[in-house]
């Protein structure tokens, strides 16, 4: 089981490069990872067309929004959706966007979100996430009442949360209120393993290697049927939000895999080896 330890540099290295770029994204942006005009405030515009959309072109055209493309719930057309944080941009996205994709007015609907309703939806937004750490922390100190298991299991929590926003920034995923959602349910979904693999670890008799497999034939089919699940419902789905949120829990349950089955069992095995002597 010593390869266990030296596996442990992969998920310290991912995370720690992980906090890196959100670092440099923070001093380059202001901001740790981009987010939706729902949590900034700005103007949202739907264009419905059966037109091909060059969307690369039109990114380069608008440079300043946030532009994707999704199907309509008929999957009979398409749905330009641009988010522009100024509401005196509205006349030129739609200018610049009947050059490429005609359309008609009645084909276009457009959405407001304030300035200050986005600011209070980021404040409990953070809120919202802070608790659930604070909770989640309370949680398994009272399960383990034991430091180092306690805070390895906090540990992984945090590193799927932090890797998976730093795969978010990279892809082009921001954060909104859907894939805030689902950051939220991964932390749920990262606890449940990790107290899995604790509990068999530390509560039950046996050899650390027998234990660590029983763990990992449960775990494991559960991230795999999660998975899967979530991969038919991104593949199928004609709802943009759903396809956001299945996307950042697939991300973040692959994430999960090394940070609970390596960092959290090496830190066990570890702790569990100093305990014995």
């Amino acid at each position: 089981m010593e390869t266990l330890k030296l596996l442990m540099i992969l998920p310290i290295l991912m995370l720690l490069t992980s906090i890196g770029i959100l670092l440099f994204h923070y001093f380059s942006t202001g901001e740790f990872i981009k987010k939706d005009v729902e949590l900034t405030g700005g103007l949202t515009i739907m264009i419905e067309t059966k037109e091909k959309v060059d969307l690369n072109l039109l990114q380069e055209k608008l440079p300043n929004a946030f532009l994707r493309l999704a199907s309509s719930p008929t999957g009979n057309t398409l749905i330009i959706q641009i988010q522009e944080t100024s509401e005196e941009a509205k006349d030129h996205v739609l200018n610049v966007v009947k050059e490429f994709v005609p359309f008609d007015e009645n084909q276009v609907t457009i959405g407001k979100t304030e300035p200050v309703l986005g600011e209070i939806f980021w404040k409990q937004a953070k809120l919202a996430i802070t608790l659930a750490f604070i909770f989640m922390a309370v949680v398994v100190f009272l399960l383990f009442r034991t430091l180092a298991p306690s805070l390895a299991v906090i540990l992984a929590a945090v590193s799927d949360i932090i890797i998976t926003l730093t795969i978010m920034n990279l892809v082009g995923i921001r954060l909104s209120l859907a894939t805030l959602a689902a950051l939220l349910m991964l932390i749920g979904y990262s606890i449940d393993t990790d107290i899995l693999l604790t509990t068999r670890l530390i509560k039950r008799h046996g050899e650390f290697k027998e234990k660590l497999k029983s763990a990992m034939k449960t775990g494991l089919t559960m991230s795999a049927t999660s998975i899967a699940a979530l991969v038919c419902i991104f593949l199928f789905s004609k709802n943009f939000v759903l396809e956001q949120i299945t996307l950042v829990l697939i991300i973040g349950l692959l994430i999960d895999l090394p940070n609970t089955w390596i960092q959290n069992a090496g830190i066990l095995k570890i702790w569990l080896e100093r305990k014995h002597r």
